[in-house]
């Protein structure tokens, strides 16, 4: 019996002490295989001009499309020179050069080591000045190489343009004088005049967006106690010789007793020079706290201060976990363990710069299930940690119980965060089953996370091509290329990856216009009433237009006798059909609009975003959780990062050789378009640039002359052989050196865009149609004349024009006629806006 205890003993001993040991090993493996995210370390680089310092450059590890690198502009001396500093970061420069390219990049102009520099406490600093191989005022593309310890090679990008009639002294001097007025307010009472106060906007009501129309108070920071910590990094993102648009980026803090409260702040300026004074077009500061982890919470709410009601937000179908981003960091609050998890940022207390601050990249919460996980993309510049100075997407899952986030798959991307933002805003889905579906590079994939495989699901061609849920979980499109002639649409639910089909009767076509939540909006005509016209533009009168869902039962039916459906427009609630009436004669008429309003609220889930106002901070925001929480014992964990072997990255094809359109406004792409005036309306509203797939600027809002006249079209009459819509486009083909016969080809059925697009061998051709009058001014301004079709089949050519007038040739009339621009607008949009005018290569 003694025997048998003792044996017992040992067996019992030999069995703890192996638990223990085997625990320390699993344990310390654990923590080989994990690691924080490696700090940054690439240098930075800033332009100088006249002592000033502004384009703050960040450096590209992997090759890059220069044509997209547009974040910045710099203006060069009169000796084609710039100054620039490095800032090596800790370190070692071996050497530096520039490569001087044509704006798309197809093109070296230059290359050139830089041999002359002055270092002093870990800045470098010095000269570049461009040969005599570029020409004033055209825009090159500038890449400034590093050559780094450990044989690497960085780039840093920026655009560059030589011209003597820029004033950017000035307009830099504007911006800095207004931007120190806002800190005493006293000294800026003069900058009163520039505002345009209305008390009745939303303005007003949040220190969050404070813009041109806010009170003075509101932009002199209220009775907030405002210090600035960090001085401004200044973006000059466009200048032209009256215009410019710079952005200011910075750090503020506030204080209460002991507390102090840091805020990113971005300001926006857009500015007119005039020899007498300069003038401020539009402003904007975005202000957004940055939350302490320590004091997020009260109550039941998580406090996120000054910031958008519009945060970023997904929660467990139970309500416990839910996930929020805030101030550029992904955090997950799980209410039932009662922790806070900071589960993603480039910067942290010990990681806090100007490059783990650069905010060119976006975080988007994929899926959050009960146990806490939280699957997530990081996608664009990425500011440190595996992929440092690359651009594209990752796919990221955190796992709670072991409190880590492991890179799942990463996409490379070779053109800037700006397009690539854009393009996640259309599509980025991923659902239970890890399928992973996005747009990129105008196609639409499939991808599945765990064997790093992709299947090309559709190639758009056309902007209204795709229609994609707000939640990205429905998607449809027109079977066929033509999506004016498709019989039946593909609807693909992302979510259960189910795909179903809605088809037409014999006659009749089908066309997407949109969603309503997940239900799926489309318009139906008869393939009879589809008619081209002789812009070439489709006419496409729909006689009903239907709702189902994504299974594709119908829901709801509208039509009308004899009224057609044109356009449909989506916000919020309700749609909005554009609609014209059929005549006996045939002919159509603009009618009343219609609307149709979705009566359902939307589902609130158990955990919702608030606000609170309050006289100091105004608009507070916050979280308002399902239950209450014990904020004195919150447990805040940051996770680690899995370590792997081998490589996760997903090579997806490059884009197919589709013309695009791409809106630039004040912070980035707003949108990518494939007709140029979807590109050129959407511009003149922000307002905005407009550039092309290769990088070369088709509109610019706001650089116009006060008056223009293209000189070499003269005056000409319509006769027996020859009328005025072949007059016009004769003049258009003349006027870049071309002879045709255009009434010859339009008699063979040829519509103007085919006649232009055959004929004007390098030109751009393109078609404005539902562009105002002022828009497309831009192109007579640079002696590029514009077609106007009339709706009686007529047509003039606009040649010129002056503060008060527009100038045409009127081929009925025979002369060179003026119109008021008014009238003129007003004329030109009651026949349709028809615009149709080209792009010198």
């Amino acid at each position: 019996m003694r025997k048998t205890i003792i044996k017992l003993s040992v067996f019992f001993l030999v069995f703890v002490l192996s638990l223990i040991i085997v625990s320390k090993i699993r344990n310390r493996g654990h923590d080989n295989l994990t690691m924080e995210m490696a700090p940054s370390t690439l240098p930075m680089v800033t332009m100088v001009t006249n002592g000033v310092e502004y384009n703050r450059l960040h450096g590209y590890c992997t090759d890059t499309d220069v044509a997209f690198q547009r974040e910045h502009v710099t203006v060069l001396g009169e000796a084609r020179d710039t100054g620039f500093v490095v800032d090596t970061c800790g370190r070692n420069v071996s050497g530096i050069s520039i490569e001087v390219r044509s704006e798309d990049g197809s093109r070296l102009i230059e290359s050139t080591q830089i041999k002359e520099f002055q270092v002093n406490d870990g800045r470098i600093s010095g000269t570049i000045a461009l040969k005599d191989l570029i020409e004033r005022d055209m825009q090159y593309s500038l890449t400034i190489l590093l050559d780094l310890d450990g044989g690497s090679r960085v780039s840093y990008y920026t655009k560059v343009i030589w011209s003597d009639a820029l004033y950017l002294t000035e307009k830099l001097d504007y911006v800095l004088d207004f931007h120190e007025r806002l800190y005493d307010r006293e000294a800026a009472r003069e900058l009163a005049k520039y505002l345009e106060t209305n008390s009745k906007l939303e303005s007003n009501a949040s220190f969050h967006k404070v813009n041109i129309h806010s009170s003075f108070r509101q932009i002199t920071w209220g009775e907030l106690n405002v210090t600035e910590v960090q001085a401004p990094s200044i973006r000059l993102a466009e200048i032209a010789t009256q215009t410019a648009s710079l952005l200011l980026d910075y750090i503020v803090a506030t204080e209460e007793g002991r507390s102090r409260t840091y805020y990113t702040v971005t300001e926006y300026y857009r500015i007119r020079y005039t020899s007498d004074r300069i003038y401020l077009l539009d402003y904007e500061r975005t202000m957004t706290q940055i939350p302490e982890t320590d004091h997020m919470f009260a109550n039941d709410k998580i406090l996120l201060g000054i910031t958008g009601t519009d945060v970023p937000m997904m929660e467990s179908e139970d309500g416990n976990v839910v996930v929020f981003q805030a101030a550029g960091r992904l955090f997950g609050y799980n209410l039932t363990t009662n922790k806070l998890t900071v589960i993603f940022g480039f910067y942290d207390e010990d990681n806090a710069d100007a490059r783990t601050m650069y905010n060119q990249h976006s975080i988007k919460i994929l899926d959050v299930d009960e146990g806490g996980n939280v699957q997530f993309a990081v996608y664009g510049y990425m500011n440190r940690g595996r992929h440092e100075g690359e651009v594209g997407v990752q796919i990221y899952t955190h796992n709670s119980a072991q409190n880590t986030i492991e890179e799942l798959l990463y996409i490379p991307y070779d053109k800037s965060y700006a397009v690539l933002d854009a393009e996640m805003k259309r599509l980025l889905y991923l659902n239970r089953e890890q399928k992973l579906y996005l747009m990129l590079n105008n196609a639409v994939y499939g991808i599945d996370l765990a064997g790093r495989t992709y299947s090309r699901l559709l190639e758009t061609a056309q902007d209204e091509g795709l229609q994609v849920s707000e939640d990205h979980k429905i998607a449809v499109w027109p079977v066929g290329e033509d999506i004016y002639h498709s019989t039946s649409l593909e609807i693909r639910n992302f979510g259960n990856d189910t795909r179903n089909t809605v088809s037409v009767q014999e006659g009749e076509v089908i066309r997407p216009l949109g969603f309503m939540e997940e239900d799926i909006i489309y318009g139906v005509a008869r393939a009879d009433d589809i008619v081209v016209e002789n812009s070439g533009r489709i006419f496409y009168p729909m006689y009903k237009v239907c709702i189902c869902n994504s299974a594709g039962e119908l829901l709801k039916e509208y039509r009308q006798q004899d009224v057609y459906v044109t356009e449909c427009t989506v916000s919020d609630n309700q749609i909005t059909l554009e609609r014209v009436r059929r005549l006996e004669t045939g002919a159509y008429q603009e009618t009343e609009q219609e609307h149709i309003t979705n009566n359902l609220e939307a589902e609130k889930g158990k955990n919702m975003i608030v606000t609170a106002d309050t006289e100091k901070y105004q608009r507070y925001v916050e979280i308002q959780l399902r239950n209450e929480t014990d904020s004195q014992t919150v447990m805040t964990l940051t996770p680690k990062e899995i370590v792997y072997e081998g490589g996760r990255t997903l090579q997806l094809p490059d884009a197919e050789d589709n013309i695009r359109y791409y809106v630039y406004g004040p912070y980035g792409v707003d949108g990518i378009f494939n007709s140029p005036a979807g590109a050129v309306n959407l511009a003149y509203n922000l307002p905005g640039v407009v550039v092309n797939e290769k990088g070369t600027c088709v509109w610019l809002r706001g650089n116009r002359a006060a008056k223009n006249q293209i000189m070499a079209i003269k005056e000409e009459a319509v006769t027996e052989e020859k009328g005025a819509l072949a007059v016009c486009l004769d003049a258009m083909l003349a006027n870049e050196g071309i002879t045709r016969n255009a009434q010859y080809l339009l008699d063979r059925g040829e519509n103007v865009l085919r006649i232009l697009e055959e004929n004007m061998e390098g030109a751009e051709i393109l078609d404005l149609t539902g562009c105002p009058l002022d828009a497309v001014l831009y192109y007579v301004n640079r002696d590029i004349p514009v077609l106007a079709l009339l709706e009686n089949g007529s047509a003039v050519l606009l040649v010129g024009f002056n503060e008060y007038n527009a100038g045409m040739l009127n081929p009925l009339t025979g002369s060179i006629d003026k119109m008021g621009m008014n009238d003129s607008a007003k004329w030109f949009e009651e026949n349709g806006n028809q615009f149709i005018t080209y792009m010198k290569q």
